[in-house]
Formats: structure tokens, C-alpha cells, sequence
């Protein structure tokens, strides 16, 4: 019985895969809010404004609605770079690792659990996103 070595290629294709693991982003981010919100109990409260003592209830929707739609410009971000730089790759890690630190809960307005939901819930996205999306890049040849 002869056996050859094949490139065997997923049957959905490299954008299919990233379509699958921004959709993945999106559960993973939307898994933390439930468990906190829906099953804990606990009211997520983000400031009405940036630095504003008012808060306000973040709801599943547009906690849905921005993950969808920062995960869906990550990976638009470097299908451009795969397009124009063979250092895609790298300049896609460093902004995406950037904007996950910049969008953390520094202002002031948010009490501490908030915090740590709002923490866990990035890092939740930012894990699969950047670790995925670098697994399904184009490499230079």
C-alpha cells in the first residue's frame, strides 16, 4: 500500500477558517458577559461618556455588536496588509496587541468588577482573534 503526503487544506479555505475564528472571538467575549451578567447576577455598568461618573448598563447587544465589529476590521486589517507587505504579519500582531491594550478600562467611571469583566471579556477575543488570525496568515516565501 503506497502512501503519499498530501497539502490537505481545510474544505471552508483560509478566509472560511477566519471567518469561523472571528465568529469564535465574538462567542468568546459574549461567553464571559453571559456568565457574569446572565447566570452571576451582576449588573455591568460602563460610563455614559468617557471619564463621566455617570454609568450606564451595558447590554448583550452592543457588547455583541462592537466585538463583531472590531473582530471583522482586525481581520480586514490584515488581509490589506497580506495585499501590500510581506511583514503583514508582524505589523497586524503589534496594532492588534496595541489596540487590546488601548481599549482597556483606564478612564475613570468604572467600578472594579466592571473592570474585570470588561478585562476578561477583551482578553477572551484577543486570545482566539490574534493567536488565530496569525495560525491562518499568509507566510512570505
Amino acid at each position: 500500500m503506497a502512501t503519499t503526503t498530501e497539502d490537505v487544506r481545510p474544505a471552508l479555505g483560509r478566509l472560511g477558517v477566519r471567518a469561523l475564528l472571528t465568529v469564535s472571538a465574538v462567542l468568546a467575549a459574549a461567553l464571559v458577559y453571559l456568565l457574569f451578567v446572565t447566570v452571576g447576577g451582576y449588573e455591568l455598568r460602563v460610563p455614559e461618556t468617557p471619564g463621566s461618573s455617570v454609568s450606564r448598563p451595558m447590554e448583550f447587544g452592543e457588547m455583541v455588536g462592537a466585538a463583531t465589529i472590531a473582530c471583522f476590521a482586525g481581520l480586514a486589517f490584515l488581509t490589506v496588509l497580506e495585499r501590500f507587505t510581506p511583514k503583514a504579519l508582524t505589523i497586524w500582531t503589534v496594532a492588534a496587541v496595541l489596540l487590546y491594550l488601548a481599549t482597556l478600562p483606564y478612564l475613570p467611571g468604572f467600578r472594579v468588577m466592571d473592570r474585570v469583566i470588561i478585562v476578561l471579556m477583551h482578553t477572551a477575543l484577543a486570545a482566539v482573534l490574534i493567536l488565530g488570525l496569525r495560525r491562518t496568515a499568509a507566510r512570505p516565501v
